[in-house]
């Protein structure tokens, strides 16, 4: 009878070693694989923190600038608000003191009001020129004022000199009726 145990022994450890180093060559090379998918993994985490670490950084810059650009927003609306305010302001500035305003633009440097009265439309001037012609200038002068509707010359009458003066000077007399419409 042959004895077969020892060459089924020896095929059942032939076996078992070559199962352990097979065994083995998986867990090492499943070892391999898993730190290079370890390093891989890291070298990706850190590609992508500095990736966000630059995106935050340039939503950072970006923020800086629409602050910026808000800022610079609020000035342009503040600006146009202001202009908003005078322009209503000039257009709300009351009547007779626009009307001042341009009496004293259109009188000549030789003449000068002594009285001003307004009834409604109606302003009475009573002034003193030194001559016909500065007369004549500011008659000239309010025909051609967009806020004077009629100018009308009342008189003019040689004034007494005062004390010192030196030249002779014209008491006039004018009567206009103001346009109310504004520009």
């Amino acid at each position: 009878m042959i004895n077969l145990l020892p060459w089924r022994e020896r095929l059942r450890d032939r076996s078992r070693r070559r199962f352990l180093r097979i065994l083995t060559a998986l867990m090492l090379s499943s070892l391999a694989l898993l730190l290079l998918l370890d390093r891989n993994l890291n070298a990706s985490i850190s590609a992508h923190k500095a990736a966000n670490h630059r995106l935050r950084t340039q939503i950072g810059l970006l923020g800086a600038r629409g602050a910026e650009a808000e800022r610079l927003r609020q000035e342009q609306e503040d600006a146009a608000l202001h202009m908003q305010v005078v322009n209503s302001l000039q257009r709300s500035r009351p009547l007779p003191a626009e009307v001042l305003s341009e009496l004293a633009l259109l009188l000549p440097g030789t003449a000068h009001y002594r009285q001003l009265t307004r009834n409604g439309d109606n302003v009475r001037i009573e002034g003193l020129a030194s001559s016909h012609a500065a007369i004549a200038e500011l008659m000239r002068n309010l025909a051609a004022s967009p806020r004077i509707r009629e100018a009308r010359l009342a008189g003019v009458a040689e004034a007494a000199p005062a004390a010192g003066a030196p030249a002779a000077l014209y008491a006039f007399n004018l009567e206009l009726l103001l346009n109310e419409a504004r520009n």
